[in-house]
């Protein structure tokens, strides 16, 4: 058989391993983590306080200050993903408005700040009740997870 023929029995032969591969990894593919540790700043602020040796009145009290942001945080976090739908709806459309799509930039934009302000006042809010020792430990546990996250960044 020559080159030429051979890519060609080759290439539909391949098509269809991809689309098998492709409908098994769908099949068997975990659903993402639900409730607050399936976020990722929920889960990290868990292992950095985990380390910490907290009382039962610390723990106590950062409980009540995370139950109490947790509506607020449900709220944004839909606010969120529906701005995120419609920046990637008018994003998507056959022939974009420019000037509607970067409002709705604006407003992802927006969102993702008041969600990192309430995350720095929620971390701020749990140090008070934390001794500086313990504070100092959670700097550095989110420092080297921090620093972490950088090294893995390139890599796919």
């Amino acid at each position: 058989m020559n080159r030429i023929a051979t890519v060609r029995a080759v290439g539909p032969l391949a098509l269809v391993l991809a689309v098998a591969l492709g409908a098994n990894l769908m099949a068997t593919a975990q659903p993402a983590p639900q409730g607050p540790q399936g976020r990722p700043l929920m889960r990290a602020l868990r292992g950095g306080l985990a380390t910490l040796g907290l009382t039962d009145d610390q723990r106590t009290k950062i409980k009540a200050i995370l139950t109490a942001r947790k509506d607020a945080g449900t709220a944004l976090r839909q606010k969120m993903r529906t701005d995120a739908e419609a920046l990637h709806d008018l994003a998507s459309a056959a022939t974009p408005d420019p000037a509607a799509v970067g409002t709705a930039f604006l407003k992802v934009k927006a969102n993702r700040e008041r969600a990192r302000n309430m995350a720095e006042g929620a971390l701020d809010e749990i140090k008070s009740v934390l001794t500086p020792d313990q504070a100092t430990k959670l700097d550095g546990y989110f420092a080297a997870m921090k620093q972490l996250r950088g090294r893995h960044a390139g890599r796919l």
